[in-house]
């Protein structure tokens, strides 16, 4: 602010929008690059359609939020993976590509807290490529201090000398702390299956909701520590799924290499992140981000393949991400509010069916190839 004279929050917000809006235009170099790896035809105008989606924008430069930055940082590390799986690496190079995956996911978790939630599904994707490299024990412990040494150096340099009030030390430690809070009401303008049961969407999720038939209570749920273990829950089992495919790609050798690799990897990062929006409490109406670039991207990488993900699914997401797009633009111009429960529903409505769509399409799709590969 001192460099560039800026004196009020009105002319930093604003011109802050520029900056943001710099990382939306690069996220859309980014996604191009991506597609044209992945053999998507058309790739300039589907990550032109891409960027100008209204989820993509409104969420992010619009409201003057730091999403995009984020998202930066996930697009490079898949432009990493696609990079590394490519071709045959030798150990130094494997050894480069952990430093870099180290670096980008603290920078990631340094830039934005919602991040945290897809950490164990980036750690999964590098562990994949690790085992695909080498499964010797010395290789991969050796590996994983480097991308341990690259991930913590950040967070020493950076977060542990930022001078913050007491108690707090660090930034991380002062959002673990204090971003918990989040979840203790039902829905902060986000959408989740709670938003059906409890009384209105800012009630406290700490409240026991009562499942009646009739007068009688059956038993009462409590929607912060359910929500918590509906998150484990679908995420095992999402874990389970991906993880066979990831066996059977990395580890066996099967299918093309890294077109496959990278495809589950967006389909699998869409869903975490769609399905802790959809059963943990406290969500907001940005945390959904995320989900719709990466799984239009793999949906239109495995359209070129004529396989489950078809033209039907695509104008079903493209259409998802006008309608939530929509959504931001109604909390903005403060057409929906926090305790109207109406949109919240719907558009939980609409997110639980593309949830069970999707994890159904991609069921059907890895059954596919499992067939294909065993013929």
């Amino acid at each position: 602010m001192s460099a560039l004279k800026i004196e009020s929050f009105a002319q930093l917000a604003n011109r802050f929008r520029y900056v943001l809006a710099l990382f939306d235009a690069m996220n859309i170099m980014l996604i191009l690059f991506i597609l044209q790896k992945m053999q998507v035809k058309n790739a300039p105008f589907w990550s032109g359609v891409i960027g100008l989606l209204p989820s993509s924008w409104l969420g992010s430069s619009v409201w003057g939020q730091i999403d995009g930055i984020g998202q930066s940082l996930i697009l490079l590390f898949f432009i990493l993976l696609i990079w590394f799986y490519q071709k045959e690496r030798s150990t130094v190079q494997f050894y480069l590509f952990s430093a870099i995956t180290g670096l980008l996911f603290s920078l990631m978790i340094l830039t934005k807290q919602l991040i945290y939630f897809s950490v164990f599904s980036f750690g999964l994707i590098f562990l994949t490529a690790m085992f695909a490299f080498s499964r010797r024990f010395a290789f991969i412990l050796s590996s994983g201090l480097i991308a341990l040494t690259s991930f913590v150096l950040p967070i020493f340099i950076i977060d542990l000398n930022l001078v913050l009030k007491e108690p707090y030390f660090s930034h991380l430690q002062y959002i673990l702390a204090t971003g918990s809070s989040h979840g203790d009401i039902i829905a902060a303008t986000g959408f989740n299956i709670w938003v059906f049961l409890a009384e209105t969407p800012v009630s406290s999720s700490y409240s026991p909701i009562p499942i009646q038939i009739g007068s009688t209570t059956l038993f009462s749920l409590t929607p912060y520590f359910w929500g918590l273990a509906l998150f484990l829950l679908v995420n095992a089992f999402l874990l389970i799924i991906f993880a066979r495919q990831f066996y059977n790609l990395s580890i066996k050798g099967l299918g093309t290499g890294s077109v496959d690799l990278v495809m589950i990897s967006f389909i699998w990062f869409a869903l975490v992140n769609l399905s802790f929006n959809l059963v943990l409490t406290g969500t907001h109406e940005r945390y959904l981000y995320h989900f719709y670039p990466f799984v239009i991207v793999a949906c239109l990488a495995y359209m070129e393949r004529n396989e489950y993900f078809k033209r039907f699914t695509l104008i079903i997401l493209l259409t998802g991400a006008v309608v939530y797009g929509a959504f931001l633009y109604g909390y903005l111009t403060l057409l929906v509010r926090p305790v109207n429960p109406v949109p919240l529903q719907w558009m939980s409505v609409f997110h639980i069916s593309l949830f069970f769509y999707i994890v159904a399409i991609t069921m059907k799709q890895f059954k596919l190839q499992r067939t294909i590969y065993n013929l």
